[in-house]
């Protein structure tokens, strides 16, 4: 969110969700130039944002489960359908990681992760921005600001 980059040692999750939220933003907005940043990102770096993708998939699930009147997990699953493979197996990891606990594994393929979640996620922006009658950026930068809050509230190592 602050454009400097970080190790792992040193991303917070609140850090890797914003990278997160930044990555689907230029995505939306088709910014071959910010998404380069996913190119050069160390492999820690990586696994890093694939949690917080991971985080803000679930959080957009959330969000639009709650005007749907379902669960994150539907809303994952509908997202996925009739896309892609990789889509398809990235949705059904996320369910599997949110109802386990959240947690990673280690042996994660990071960059899978943030390309198949990124575009789970893409999609859930689009889906709560048509409930609220607003924009997937808009939706963003809601989401954005709030970790960007976050960040300024989290203590210290």
């Amino acid at each position: 969110m602050t454009g400097r980059r970080v190790s792992l040692s040193l991303m917070t999750p609140v850090e890797a969700m914003g990278q997160a939220v930044a990555s689907v933003a230029a995505g939306l907005r088709k910014d071959r130039d910010a998404l380069s940043i996913l190119l050069r990102m160390t492999p820690d770096e990586a696994v890093a944002v694939a949690g917080g993708m991971l985080d803000l998939v679930n959080l957009l699930a959330k969000i639009v489960a709650e005007r749907e009147g379902g669960t994150a997990a539907e809303m994952i699953e509908a997202t996925a359908a009739g896309r892609s493979d990789v889509i398809q197996r990235m949705a059904a990891f996320a369910i599997e990681v949110i109802n386990s606990g959240g947690e990673l594994p280690t042996s994660v393929d990071a960059a899978e992760v943030i390309v198949g979640l990124g575009a789970i996620a893409g999609r859930l922006t689009e889906v709560a921005a048509e409930q609220e009658g607003g924009t997937p950026l808009d939706v963003l930068a809601r989401i954005g600001l709030g970790v960007a809050q976050m960040e300024a509230f989290e203590p210290p190592e």
